[in-house]
């Protein structure tokens, strides 16, 4: 019985993170022209995985040069997206041949993977007083599931989630990114480094630096 009732809490919030995600904050998500096939044979190469550790890599020596400059940035920061940035939902997407369906079906089930580099990433910048911000375009609905889904992939320490209000209806997340860049930057901390796997993750500025990573499945503009 309890089970059962689990699994109806589970569906239900499940159809509600589809269409809090899927409309508007899908709306400008596409799939790319490749194919299942040769997504899934991208990554079995590993050329995605070295890809995206390379960008990683980048980032930290940047970050590593903005610390330890003779006059250090004032209140360091940076800001990483989520889904593909730092969390991979390939499995979700895999399972259902890449329907863009697969990204909720992960976020709402807390079944997202970490990003090896990207947590590596973290971890730097924490250990070197580096402030850690996630800005993602996931509704403020499911922004609790989000927060834990990186505790429980080794994303600890203190960081800050920030996720889309109900009340934005652009089809694109890129005004509500920028928004919130703004707003931690009035906040006193500079931004020294923008990480994002979308053109609409690291569109509008306010970083001094942006990293985009790898994405072969979809495009967020």
């Amino acid at each position: 019985m309890i089970r059962t009732l689990l699994a109806l809490v589970l569906a239900a919030a499940l159809v509600a993170a589809l269409a809090a995600v899927g409309a508007p904050a899908q709306a400008a998500t596409v799939r790319t022209d490749r194919t299942p096939e040769q997504i899934r044979a991208e990554y079995a190469s590993g050329a995605v995985d070295r890809d995206i550790a390379a960008v990683y890599r980048r980032a930290t020596a940047y970050v590593r040069a903005q610390v330890h400059r003779p006059t250090p940035r004032r209140r360091p920061a940076v800001v990483l997206d989520i889904d593909e940035t730092t969390l991979s939902n390939y499995g979700c997407l895999d399972a259902v041949d890449f329907d863009l369906g697969g990204l909720a079906t992960c976020a709402v089930e807390g079944r997202s993977r970490a990003i090896p580099a990207a947590r590596r990433f973290v971890r730097f910048a924490q250990a070197h007083g580096v402030a850690v911000y996630f800005v993602t375009g996931a509704p403020q609905a499911i922004c609790g599931a989000r927060r834990n889904n990186l505790r429980v992939q080794g994303i600890v320490g203190r960081f800050k989630v920030i996720c889309r209000p109900p009340e934005d209806t652009n089809d694109s997340p890129a005004p509500f990114k920028t928004a919130a860049r703004r707003d931690i930057r009035r906040t006193g901390r500079t931004i020294v480094a923008n990480v994002g796997d979308q053109p609409s993750d690291l569109s509008g500025g306010i970083a001094r630096r942006a990293f985009r990573l790898p994405n072969p499945i979809y495009l967020t503009p």
